[in-house]
């Protein structure tokens, strides 16, 4: 049996690449690319062999080039990550840090967190050069905090480790063809919780908020306090909701969620503020003339003096005026204005009301639930 034919070799130049067309007997010429990352493999150079393998040849010599300077510089990165320690490269981060803090790039809260999430990792790697610091590591690092179930921690480590990492890179003393090695780390899980609401924070919230935020937004907070409501009844509270029954004065609700109707008379009174609905009520006339409890007093931007304040706003309010008396909440988010409704409900059961009425629940079960210290007839409720 005849062996089969060789193929014809055009040409010896590396990486050019001949091929005749059989149809029409015309040669076409293609050069590979044969960088890692080249943005594309393959280059047509057309028919004419001798003008391909010119081209080709200076192509080589370039991108031999461009590899030995690309591994020359890889050789030297790797010299200087096997190198530098972690405190030492720390102190540099720690320049960076305190430039963008002069610059107010960052707060000061900021850059004495990142420095707090960073001082663990000084303690116990700060000897390794910065190619130790693998993510192995840093996993193991991340997970002592999941550990002692401090999630929050562990993720704040995660964070400045992949911005000490991400520092280096760019100043040439981690590789930069290498991940970063604390970014390809699993985030920790944050499981939140909502705080509750206890009378020291509130009382310290109010305070603050007399002296530093509008009066709708504080009256807001004790109007709530008072009734037990939720955040959109509050809001929509009226002065027509002020009804008298047998003599005696009510604000009436019909709740937004439920549709239960619940009458509160106005001499119901939160012991542990010492004020009543009435009084609330009493603070929110003023010589502005509006339908609603909560009402701006003047023009503010398309919002006309007397229209009602933004539901939403009285939310921000509360929230604002928390975190002002307490910024830090570890791993709970803080209390939101509707804990201001199952905050009062502890307190009014501590005072003998029957708050299963006050906060319009059919079932006791219900009730309970806010107790927790973690419709369409009238409902009264009985001061």
């Amino acid at each position: 049996m005849a062996a089969a034919p060789r193929k014809q070799k055009f040409t010896n130049v590396p990486n050019l690449y001949v091929k005749r067309d059989k149809r029409t007997g015309k040669l076409s010429c293609q050069y590979r690319d044969i960088r890692p990352n080249a943005i594309k493999e393959w280059w047509g150079l057309g028919p004419d062999l001798q003008k391909a393998e010119a081209q080709a040849r200076q192509l080589n010599a370039v991108i031999a080039q461009i590899i030995i300077e690309r591994e020359t510089k890889a050789i030297i990165e790797r010299d200087v990550c096997q190198s530098v320690t972690v405190n030492a490269w720390y102190e540099t981060y720690l320049k960076i840090l305190t430039e963008r803090l002069a610059h107010n790039e960052i707060k000061r809260s900021t850059f004495d967190q990142k420095r707090w999430a960073f001082s663990s990792v000084l303690e116990s790697h700060g000897h390794l050069k910065l190619s130790q610091l693998t993510t192995m590591e840093i996993s193991k690092i991340i997970n002592t905090y999941i550990k002692a179930n401090k999630p929050t921690m562990g993720q704040r480590v995660r964070t400045v480790i992949i911005e000490f990492f991400d520092e280096a890179i760019a100043a040439g003393y981690f590789p930069a063809d290498k991940p970063n090695p604390a970014r390809v780390t699993r985030t920790p899980r944050i499981k939140i919780k909502r705080a509750r609401l206890t009378t020291e924070l509130f009382i310290s919230a109010l305070e603050w908020s007399k002296k530093n935020q509008a009066p709708y937004l504080w009256h807001s907070y004790l109007l709530a306090a008072t009734t037990a409501q939720r955040l959109d009844d509050i809001g929509n509270a009226a002065f027509k909701n002020v009804r008298v029954l047998e003599g005696e004065k009510f604000l009436s609700f019909v709740q937004s969620k439920t549709g239960t109707k619940v009458m509160i008379p106005l001499t119901l009174k939160l012991d542990v503020l010492g004020i009543s609905v009435g009084e609330v009520v009493a603070l929110c006339r003023d010589n502005v003339v509006s339908p609603w409890l909560f009402h701006h007093t003047k023009k503010v931007g398309q919002a006309e003096k007397g229209s009602q304040v933004r539901i939403k706003s009285l939310s921000n309010g509360f929230s604002k005026a928390i975190r002002a008396v307490k910024p830090q909440w570890e791993d709970y988010l803080p209390p939101s204005f509707h804990e201001i409704r199952s905050w009062s409900e502890r307190e009014y059961k501590k005072q003998g009301i029957n708050t299963q009425n006050l906060l319009g629940h059919k079932h006791q079960s219900t009730t309970d639930i806010y107790a927790d210290t973690r419709g369409h007839d009238w409902i009264i409720v009985k001061g």
